[in-house]
């Protein structure tokens, strides 16, 4: 991987040190001029001219195209949507939920899990499971716990592929071993997984898989994916409706609500500006290799760890060895509170990164375009801030 080719393509790695791309990622330059010459045209040419919105539906077809390529699905299981939210809530609102259904999750999530999931209590009753476990949990206890809290009732496992509060990776293919077999859905954020890690939807064999565009794949906001397995596209009902929700439909009342296709849940007109960029974004990420660059994000941060290990006043809160893994790295420094650290970074250092609530940490998101003089960079930083918290 020649990092110092992928580095000179994003301006922000020429002005700063950025390690936040868990939150959004910086642009490469040709995102960004998709993005631009689409708006251009639509602007300049009328967005409605016949070969304009020609074009821009194209975008819209490259776009389902790509992020099949990217995780090996086919693009008649992708629905396009704004957020890796959206996407969680398509499948969480789209199915038919009974009293005393169990959902199962942990105490680590996003609140993008964590409250669509409470709604359903209390819009259907259906129970939430909240097992808990610590940053590091090793994969032989989630696996444990997980396996312990199913009952007859359960009906879902719902959880984040990589905790963004910890960077713990869960072991995504041991739960769906336990579930598949009982007919038990799973429910996949892959908010820090789509370009942080390689994805493999027929290995991994998720019931649903809902993704960003925006984070590790340096894409435009607003942009993203849902994987919905394809025996599974009749059960969702969509809960924004338009007239694609509808095989037929006349002006006289009579309709036929679409169940078959996986086009029933789009309802407005997209941004072809934006989904240029997203269409660019991963063919940035598929240039550079997702095995290769999963290998480059855990070595920069494995060197990370290590060396932030060795500040006195320093610890480690993210998982430091075996499969559990990732390009996060959450940390503490005695005596100084998070939002703190996260300030000084910046204002002290010129280092962009973030603080997390639950558990209360620093975190540093190591990316590909990152290097290892970065590395030292922050961990020199975190040194200085914790001699004089």
């Amino acid at each position: 991987m020649d990092v110092e080719a992928i580095r000179a393509q994003i301006p922000a790695c020429q002005r700063l040190t950025y390690l936040n791309t868990g939150w959004q990622g910086p642009s490469p330059r040709g995102v960004v001029e998709a993005v631009m010459e689409c708006m251009e045209y639509e602007s300049f040419d009328g967005p409605t001219t016949r070969e304009v919105f020609a074009a821009g539906r194209l975008h819209m077809v490259k776009a389902k195209e790509q992020a099949a390529r990217l995780i090996n699905a086919t693009p008649d299981e992708i629905v396009l949507t704004s957020s890796t939210t959206e996407g969680l809530n398509i499948i969480l609102n789209g199915l038919d939920w009974n009293e005393g259904d169990e959902i199962i999750v942990c105490n680590l999530e996003h609140m993008s899990v964590m409250v669509p999931s409470l709604v359903l209590n209390h819009r259907f009753g259906a129970q939430v499971k909240v097992l808990q476990f610590a940053p590091a949990e090793e994969h032989e206890s989630i696996l444990s716990q997980i396996e312990a809290a199913i009952t007859p009732r359960t009906r879902m496992v719902f959880f984040s592929h990589i905790q963004y509060s910890t960077g713990l990776r869960m072991p995504a293919e041991g739960i769906r071993a336990m579930t598949k077999d009982r007919g038990i859905l799973m429910l996949v954020d892959s908010a820090q997984g789509a370009g942080h890690i390689a994805l493999d939807m027929r290995k991994l064999d998720p019931d649903f898989y809902s993704f960003s565009g925006q984070k590790w794949l340096l894409g435009p906001s607003g942009t993203g994916g849902l994987f919905v397995r394809r025996d599974l596209v009749p059960q969702l009902k969509p809960v924004r409706v338009s007239s694609r929700s509808t095989s037929f439909h006349d002006h006289l009342g009579n309709y036929e609500m679409e169940t078959d296709s996986i086009e029933k849940f789009p309802t407005t007109n997209p941004s072809h500006p934006l989904w240029a960029g997203f269409v660019d974004a991963v063919q940035f990420n598929l240039n550079a290799g997702p095995a290769e660059i999963e290998e480059r994000i855990l070595s920069l941060s494995d060197a990370s760890k290590r060396q932030l290990s060795d500040i006195p006043g320093v610890q480690v809160t993210s998982p430091t060895e075996g499969p559990g893994r990732s390009g996060l790295v959450t940390l503490t420094v005695e005596g100084a509170e998070p939002p703190n650290v996260v300030d000084r970074m910046w204002d002290e250092h010129n280092i962009v990164c973030r603080q997390v609530s639950y558990p209360p940490a620093v975190r540093l998101s190591f990316s590909f375009f990152n290097t290892e003089q970065e590395v030292a960079k922050a961990t020199a930083a975190i040194g200085a801030i914790a001699k004089s918290p």
